[in-house]
């Protein structure tokens, strides 16, 4: 009997990876992308739907939105136990830049695909 072993597949998309700008910032993954994609909807809801109104003010969006990363991550640091003023602020200006391209991009879209 032949024992070869049967060929296994790869799985069609690797594994996340668990290190990463999170690491740096002494976030785990799932906080540092639960503050992005929280700041980011917040952006997109608050008011009524984006798309809805893209050429309003967006003055409650952006005021919201970025009022509610220091807030979480000041919570998620605590909650790792790494609390401290400098971590908070450098994770805070990271997450509100990375929110800062996203919802800028996501404008751009909206924008193109209403004229």
């Amino acid at each position: 009997m032949d024992q070869t072993p049967e060929p296994t597949r790869a799985p069609f998309f690797g594994p996340l990876p668990t290190r990463g700008i999170w690491t740096a910032l002494e976030l785990t993954r799932g906080q540092f992308l639960f503050i992005v994609a929280l700041s980011v909807a917040l952006f997109v809801f608050i008011g009524g739907p984006l798309w809805a109104h893209a050429h309003d003010s967006h003055f409650w969006r952006i005021n919201v939105s970025y009022a509610v990363i220091p807030v979480a991550v000041a919570g998620a640091l605590f909650r790792n136990g790494r609390a401290r003023l400098v971590p908070i602020i450098v994770a805070t200006a990271v997450i509100a830049l990375i929110k800062l391209v996203l919802t800028a991009a996501l404008l751009v879209v909206i924008g193109l695909a209403q004229a």
